[in-house]
């Protein structure tokens, strides 16, 4: 580890990459810092290892740069900023959220490790509020943002539609949030690596298959009509007339299909990651370790995704994508 001075602000963390353009850095605090390296000043070694701040320094910091405007409550995992009062129940849900996730990981093959920074996450008391904050910090948000997880930061913000009343049912109005939390436990224990290229549609339908209560509450059940995401069903169905024979190829290949048609991408995403999750798991945990191990930084083409995901799951895409359809139509 390291540490200097930028723009008179301490920062303390990892050299992660560095050209005579730009230094990239991952701080104490779980956050991507990038700077020329001739603005960095009273550099120094700090260590030999990268260590992350303790749940209770980051807990500090974050009081310290929240200015005392929110509570911040801790699970072993998590430091959520939230308003004061009952709203202390979003730590539990998140970390009851990560636990969910790990156990569903773990599971199916995939040896999920230790984050190596606290999870924060900040809890905005509505919407209006949320929305305020981003837009004060440089990220306008578009309309019917529900709350999201920002990768350079490696924080998720929401709002609880719930309000403070800990005995509503937050998950009826939740799928986002869970959506987003996915993301960030993914990134943060090996899924997924947060600084090397990765499919879209592996991120995205890994998230959206958190969206289903039979996948996330564990109390639910083990019971696979309960781990259907019924919207994403529903929106693949809508399609299959229509659908191009070599859409398996171009949604492996390329994330061009979320540029033009995001709603048909979600649903194909989903789709495929549920068939491989449920009909070939422990392929799709070696799919998902060989995906996170690509090297930080690092492009990929559509050449070496195909590649990457024949060598995992048959070079016969025809007969991989007819095997997806007769296992929809069985659902």
């Amino acid at each position: 580890m390291m540490s200097t001075l930028v723009g008179g602000r301490k920062v303390e963390g990892l050299p992660l990459t560095w050209t005579k353009q730009q230094m990239s850095l991952l701080g104490r605090d779980g956050q991507l810092y990038e700077f020329a390296p001739n603005s960095a000043k009273e550099s120094r070694k700090t260590g030999t290892g990268f260590r992350g701040y303790t749940i209770a320094e980051m807990q500090n910091r974050l009081r310290s740069e929240l200015r005392g405007k929110f509570e911040v409550s801790t699970t072993n995992h998590f430091v959520v900023a939230h308003p004061r009062g009952e709203w202390d129940a979003w730590a539990n849900r998140l970390e009851s959220l990560y636990h969910s996730f790990n156990r569903y990981m773990k599971i199916r093959g995939f040896p999920v490790r230790q984050p190596q920074v606290p999870l924060v996450a900040l809890v905005f008391r509505n919407q209006t509020d949320y929305y305020r904050y981003a837009a004060a910090n440089g990220t306008p948000l578009p309309a019917g943002v529900l709350g999201h997880y920002d990768p350079h930061s490696n924080r998720i913000f929401l709002f609880d539609a719930g309000g403070a009343n800990s005995k509503v049912d937050w998950s009826a109005n939740a799928e986002t949030i869970i959506h987003e939390a996915s993301h960030q436990t993914a990134y943060n224990v090996g899924v997924h690596r947060r600084f090397a290229e990765q499919p879209r549609w592996l991120i995205e339908g890994l998230a959206m298959m958190f969206e289903s209560r039979g996948v996330w509450d564990a109390r639910s059940g083990d019971v696979r009509s309960d781990r259907i995401n019924r919207g994403r069903l529903v929106d693949f169905r809508s399609t299959l007339k229509s659908r191009p024979d070599n859409v398996l190829i171009s949604l492996v290949a390329s994330d061009q299909l979320f540029r033009i048609s995001p709603g048909f991408a979600y649903a194909e995403a989903w789709t495929l990651s549920f068939f491989l999750c449920e009909t070939r798991p422990q392929q799709y945990s070696q799919y998902l370790a060989k995906v996170a191990a690509r090297k930080a930084f690092s492009t990929y083409s559509a050449k070496a995704r195909l590649i990457d995901f024949m060598a995992v799951f048959g070079k016969d895409l025809v007969l991989l994508d007819a095997q997806l359809r007769r296992f929809v139509e069985e659902l």
